[in-house]
């Protein structure tokens, strides 16, 4: 039996989740996008980047990953059907044996 306070506890749970997936990933891209830049005066100037550029650079991997993820839980997460208890009628025939099945 579920109750109210099981379910808050484990929405929270699940948007905590959430929330620290997206940092997690969010960081490690944008520590991956920052090794693109060298650090050395040898390499030439390279060309500015777009801001749509550097948005798809910095935010695309990790908004790709956040949908594969919520993807991969939609296909996953389901409701288990429960089927309603059985009977207690008798089907009967129209005379007054009970019918065996």
């Amino acid at each position: 039996m579920t109750t109210a306070s099981t379910t808050v506890s484990t929405m929270g749970r699940r948007a905590f989740t959430g929330a620290a997936m997206f940092l997690l990933t969010f960081a490690i891209g944008t520590t991956s996008a920052i090794a693109d830049t060298p650090l050395s005066d040898d390499w030439p100037v390279a060309q500015g980047r777009s801001t749509l550029d550097t948005l798809l650079f910095f935010g695309g991997g990790t908004i790709g990953v956040i949908l594969l993820v919520a993807l991969l839980g939609l296909l996953t997460a389901r409701t288990n059907y429960v089927p309603p208890p059985p009977s207690q009628d008798l089907a009967t025939t129209t005379g007054s044996d009970v019918a065996h099945h």
